[in-house]
């Protein structure tokens, strides 16, 4: 008698993908409930619509500029930052109407701008800041 070899067959192995995209699903929600999303940081100012201009007269300016070296200017003289808040508060007490115009050579040390607005914003008279540039020549090449 001849001996007939059956052959088994192997169940192969599989993996379960229905409940894959359930579990991805549940693991996005979890994450994203638990996380922190941190807000952007910068300078809570408060701007002029669109389109609107404010014309101050120059009268009305407290100039505080910043040279490329970082340095601070009042008008005209040299100041320290600590200097600065006795300064703002002569001004404004001789006309609470004033202007203070901060202007920054493109050069400067950005956080050297940062401490001078911090440093005017310290001032509780001081409610009326405006910000400028001071641009530098570029040479033209030919």
């Amino acid at each position: 008698m001849a001996i007939v070899e059956k052959k088994i067959k192997q169940d192969e192995v599989e993996i379960p993908t229905s409940s894959m995209s359930d579990i991805a699903f549940l693991l996005i929600v979890f994450f994203m409930t638990t996380s922190v999303f941190s807000r952007d940081k910068g300078l809570k100012l408060v701007l002029p619509e669109k389109g609107q201009e404010v014309k101050v007269a120059s009268k009305n300016l407290v100039k505080i500029a910043i040279n490329p070296q970082g340095e601070v200017f009042f008008g005209d003289q040299p100041v320290t930052l600590d200097q600065l808040p006795e300064k703002i508060k002569k001004k404004l007490a001789e006309n609470p109407k004033y202007v203070i115009l901060i202007k920054t050579n493109e050069l400067a040390p950005y956080d050297k701008m940062i401490q001078v607005l911090d440093v005017v914003k310290s001032v509780p008279e001081a409610k009326r800041i405006s910000l400028g540039v001071i641009k530098t020549e570029q040479p033209q090449g030919g």
